[in-house]
């Protein structure tokens, strides 16, 4: 039963905080939500969702987050990847109407919330190696060029009607380039030069002036807030709204009651799949997050009580009205290089953030929606990673596959079908590369106790005896493959009467391997070939033994190491031959 520090990491880190933390984390807090504010803002925009959306997302989500989550920099709230997910469940079961869209958001979160807390009780935080590392970037990058295209009709000024794919977004907005608002896509053009000038080369610029590495760092962070103030402020003193160009419009002041309304929705069973999908993909991409910044600094994070953290995340963003979170890289990141010492630097993040939605959400009446599409679109294209995608594909063909399937299906398929086919694929790689063990011959080097593979190296071997190393586990994929090697090597050795099956590599043998051998053994001693192991770890011949296959492995014997077989299996008067 774990304890109560466990459950309520807070309880921890609480205890020994000390006023340097509490400089750290408040200055990290407010760095992150200069951020957060215009990304919220965005991400709730990508999931077709009313702006002020993702502000309700940044409060109590990370609230929630920083009262269970075991990483002190992660930062909760609206990513991309997951607002797209979302944009593409609400487009089967919405009917236009934002109230009903928000209702919807709200089961996702819930849905997502009880899978992450299932799975935590279930402590399966090793979960989140289900999905490859190529399967996921392939998601991410396709999932992310989504992004981009569906923002081509705000940059543009289109009221293009068009679905969420690749093959149905480009051809809409073909057909309506004639009818391109002009102001709408200048201020678009102004607005993405201003962002890609705020990036590196602000960054390059402000090295050159007498800052600390932070206050650089402060300084850039500060450019899509600035670039959206700016927007408005023209869309204003012109009266851009009064020529065509959309502006965000009302938002409601003020923060949404906590409400259970949304378990009343009729759509719980429809937006099933797609919310535990949004689960995992939420908790893969944050548990990663938190793991590679935490190893920076030589700490740790608990995977499994990340579950209940970002479980009790989603349930708070369900309940405050929001959409599904997780965590974001950008964010997280900036969070960790501003010194956050304890997850009090979301609680500030948070608290900022609702300050602006109870008394400041009218100063985003005139912004350009054009704006916003620009800092989305800014936002997103790191994340196609086309280098990511030439370095996999160099180093495994079939990983390379992986990628470039699920990418491909995102755009055409959709991010749920897509994920899933990448998934599938993934595990069809695996099963084919295990599928087709490599499977040695062996020799000892001369001179030495090592065996190596006689195709490799300069080694002895002896006419009487075969030493095949099987570097896979045995089971169902690979069994018939293993029998039929093994029969071909004996077949190729007609002096062998002798052989030993090396198990250094063999982690498990399921059912189906047994039941190969069980086969095998008595039929190599009917041809005269008498079989044995070596190098079996442990808790494999414990399970070979509970079945009684070592029972039929006699006159054959069990040895330590390969030595040990050859010392008392070679004949004597057999000199060994060197290969």
């Amino acid at each position: 039963m774990p304890s109560v520090t466990t459950a309520l990491p807070l309880l921890r880190w609480l205890r020994t905080y000390r006023r340097t933390d509490a400089g750290a984390d408040l200055l990290a807090g407010i760095i992150t939500a200069v951020l957060l504010v215009p990304q919220a803002m965005a991400y709730a925009v990508v999931a077709g969702l009313p702006p002020q959306v993702g502000l309700y997302a940044s409060v109590l989500p990370s609230l929630a987050y920083a009262l269970f989550g075991t990483s002190p920099y992660l930062g909760v709230g609206p990513v991309a990847v997951n607002a797209l997910m979302v944009a593409s469940a609400l487009a089967v079961v919405g009917h236009g109407d934002p109230a009903e869209q928000i209702v919807n958001a709200q089961v996702l979160a819930a849905i997502s919330a009880l899978t992450l807390l299932g799975l935590g009780a279930l402590r399966a935080g090793a979960f989140m190696s289900f999905l490859s590392r190529p399967v996921l970037d392939g998601f991410t990058s396709g999932a992310a060029l989504l992004i981009v295209l569906t923002q081509l009709p705000a940059l543009l000024g289109l009221s293009a009607g068009n679905g969420p794919l690749l093959h149905e977004v480009l051809p809409a907005v073909w057909r309506a380039l004639p009818m391109v608002d002009w102001p709408t896509l200048t201020l678009a053009m102004a607005s993405l030069g201003l962002l890609i000038l705020g990036g590196r080369p602000l960054r390059g610029l402000l090295g050159r002036l007498p800052l600390s590495s932070l206050q650089a760092d402060l300084l850039t962070r500060l450019t899509p807030l600035v670039v959206l103030a700016v927007a408005s402020i023209v869309a204003t003193s012109g009266d851009l709204a009064m020529r065509g160009v959309a502006v965000v419009g009302v938002i409601p002041v003020g923060l949404p009651a906590p409400s259970f309304a949304f378990l009343r929705a009729s759509t719980w069973l429809e937006l099933l799949a797609p919310g535990m999908l949004i689960a995992l993909i939420s908790y893969v991409s944050s548990v990663s997050i938190a793991q590679g910044l935490a190893s920076r600094r030589r700490e740790r994070v608990d995977t499994d009580q990340e579950l209940y953290a970002l479980g009790a995340a989603n349930a708070a963003s369900a309940i405050g009205g929001a959409l599904p979170v997780a965590a974001s890289f950008s964010r997280s990141a900036l969070n960790f290089s501003a010194g956050a010492r304890t997850p009090l630097a979301g609680v500030v993040s948070a608290l900022l953030v609702g300050c602006i939605a109870l008394w400041l959400s009218g100063l985003f009446h005139h912004l350009p929606r054009a704006a916003l599409a620009a800092l989305i679109v800014m936002a997103v294209a790191p994340l196609i990673d086309l280098h990511g995608f030439r370095c996999t594909w160099a180093y495994s063909r079939s990983d390379g596959l992986s990628f470039g399937v699920t990418f491909v299906a995102v755009l055409f398929l959709g991010v749920e079908r897509g994920l899933l086919l990448g998934a599938l694929l993934g595990v069809a790689m695996y099963v084919w590369r295990t599928g087709r063990p490599h499977i040695a011959v062996v020799g000892r080097v001369p001179g030495s106790e090592h065996f190596r593979n006689v195709n490799r190296y300069h080694v002895e071997t002896w006419p009487n005896l075969l030493l095949l190393r099987v570097d896979e586990s045995l089971y169902f994929a690979n069994a018939s493959r293993v029998e039929e090697v093994i029969l071909n090597q004996i077949a190729a050795s007609p002096l062998v009467t002798e052989l030993v099956l090396i198990g250094s590599g063999i982690n498990h043998v399921d059912s189906t391997g047994r039941a190969m051998l069980e086969t095998l053994l008595p039929a190599l001693r009917e041809a005269g070939v008498c079989t044995h192991l070596a190098e079996f770890k442990g808790p494999v011949l414990d399970r070979l033994k509970s079945s009684g296959l070592l029972d039929t492995l006699a006159p054959g014997r069990v040895f330590l190491s390969a030595e040990q077989a050859v010392t008392a299996l070679a004949e004597p008067y057999d000199e060994p031959v060197s290969i």
